[in-house]
């Protein structure tokens, strides 16, 4: 389980009782057509109700993080103010090098390559 995924989980959770009623559909219109005494499909919906609930609750803990993470914003940014966001725009910047950079970094030859530049 991969707590980095959060779109997925959300969309899981949206998309789930779709397939779930998709597929108790299929099997139950299979199960009625090859009918022996034995209705199984029950055990089919109760597989896809299992992975519906579990779908549901990533998301609600998807949803609680993502809430904990706005509310703890939303209290530092009011108890220090805008001073608090430009301290760590600038640290961002400084932290991470713009594209400019990074592209330069990438052109250069690595030290003891044929043609680079000894010091």
């Amino acid at each position: 389980m991969n707590p980095l995924r959060p779109i997925k989980d959300l969309t899981d959770a949206v998309v789930m009782p779709f397939k779930a009623v998709f597929v108790v559909g299929l099997c139950a219109l299979i199960n009625w057509m090859t009918f022996s005494g034995q209705w199984w499909v029950k055990w089919v919906a109760l597989g896809m109700g299992i992975a519906v609930v579990v779908s549901l609750a990533r998301a609600a803990r998807t949803l609680i993080v993502l809430a904990l993470v706005w509310f703890v914003g939303r209290t530092v940014y009011r108890r220090y103010g805008d001073a608090a966001r430009q301290a760590f725009d600038a640290w961002v910047a400084r932290k991470q090098p713009d594209a400019a950079t990074m592209m330069d970094l990438l052109r250069k030859p690595p030290a003891g390559a044929p043609g680079a530049a000894v010091h």
